[in-house]
């Protein structure tokens, strides 16, 4: 029974995995008419930022552009020394603006923003991250088609010598190229903490929502219901991620929430002709992975402990080189490396299932490499993530699957939300 599933498992996802790999190598189109750059308003959103704040706030000024710029942070109820930090670079700098407003949550410090921004351009940035220099060019250039309401860039980790970071890192170029693909298809709906905004358009929509815990998945699509085009930049944004798992736990789990609150809140989207591939790639796409992580996880869980037992633990074999090497090949490339070997010279039968789980993984390796390689080097920090990805792919699924019972479940008692975030 567990072999049939996993068939099952393993086809949608050779499917998925190939139609990335195809619309990868399929050109984008781009914008080829005269390129303007009108003015800017950059808003930054900040609750308790003094350890980056400056930076951030730094970078956002040395940011090129060639026409009006402004820079809006504001502050939403910091108890530590970033109000402090950006009165000190404004008084130095006209371009800064600080607005302070009671702890509300990131939606309600944009809206705050965008009620005093002047710009034609509003763009929206965490305030815990770092402009490329060339971010606002090719950030704004998309905004020359009229058509177009909101423009989404690269998100990339602020990298040191922390092993969660590099496999966030990771996550976050997989998610890029994501979103470029989806780009491909006219479906850019999802706008993360790094997103330029025509004025108009966020204004035709009321500005942020503060009903989800997903607030750029929201703005997203209530954008595409406007009327407008999306569509993802190459602008590049570093960004501060979780150090450590409590925060990644924290950021996963609202994720999770806020994922299922929008998809509930737009259930007219899913699956409907009127929102093109949105509807029938993009958000089925997301929702596939939620359905994944019921499936996939407990399965694993199960032949992982039922393999310990029968081989080693009834034989009294409880911890030697064999159970290293055992639990090295799961936690590893090494096992489905050695499983593939042994298949293919003729130690294990050669079926369906095999072909079907080398072909997936074959395909996702593929899918991991052509991600890296787009946006940065490949380097042994990357090949270190890819060869031992099966615990953090556990773990971050665990994370992001099973919050949703928690939304699903009418018996529940949910606070009135609550798009506040916490550091």
């Amino acid at each position: 029974m567990i072999e049939q599933v996993l068939i099952v498992l393993f086809s949608f996802m050779t499917m998925l995995y190939l139609s990335w790999i195809i619309l990868y190598f399929i050109p984008r189109r781009r914008f080829t008419g005269d390129v303007r750059y009108p003015s800017l308003s950059m808003i930054l959103p900040a609750h308790n930022e003094e350890n980056v704040i400056e930076k951030s706030l730094l970078g956002g000024l040395n940011s090129d552009y060639p026409s009006e710029k402004e820079v809006i942070v504001v502050d939403d109820g910091s108890t530590d020394k970033t109000a402090e930090i950006v009165r000190r670079i404004m008084s130095s700098d006209g371009r800064v603006k600080l607005l302070t407003v009671s702890h509300g949550g990131k939606a309600n410090a944009i809206n705050t923003g965008l009620s005093q921004a002047k710009g034609e351009i509003v763009v929206v940035v965490d305030a815990d991250s770092e402009l490329d220099s060339k971010a606002l060019l090719e950030l704004v250039r998309p905004f020359s088609d009229e058509r177009v309401g909101a423009v989404s860039g690269v998100i990339r980790a602020r990298m040191n010598d922390n092993v969660l970071v590099w496999y966030q890192d990771l996550e976050y170029m997989m998610s890029s190229t994501w979103r470029l693909l989806c780009d491909k298809l006219d479906a850019t709906y999802l706008l993360p903490g790094f997103t330029a905004f025509r004025r108009k358009a966020l204004l035709d929509v009321g500005g942020f929502s503060t009903d989800t815990l997903a607030e750029d998945f929201d703005i997203g699509l209530r954008v595409k219901k406007a009327g407008y085009r999306m569509v993802m930049s190459d602008a590049v944004m570093y960004t501060q991620v979780p150090q450590d798992l409590k925060s990644l736990v924290r950021q996963r789990v609202r994720w999770s929430r806020g994922t299922i609150q929008v998809v509930k809140k737009h259930s007219d989207v899913p699956f409907n002709p009127e929102y093109g591939a949105v509807g029938f790639y993009g958000i089925p796409t997301q929702l596939y992975w939620f359905v994944h992580g019921f499936v996939a996880l407990p399965i694993s869980i199960y032949q992982i402990l039922y393999g310990y037992l029968t081989y080693f633990v009834k034989y009294s074999d409880f911890v030697s080189f064999n159970v290293f090497k055992y639990f090295f090949g799961w936690i590893s490339m090494y096992g489905m490396l050695e499983y593939s070997f042994n298949s293919f010279t003729g130690v294990y039968p050669m079926n369906a299932f095999f072909l079907l789980c080398f072909v997936s993984f074959f395909l996702g390796v593929s899918y991991n490499v052509l991600s890296i390689t787009r946006y940065s080097r490949l380097s042994w920090r990357h090949a270190f993530v890819i060869f031992f990805s099966f615990p953090y792919s556990i773990f971050a699924l665990i994370i992001f699957t099973f919050p949703i019972l928690w939304e699903l479940n009418p018996l529940a008692k949910k606070k009135a939300l609550v798009n506040i975030w916490e550091k």
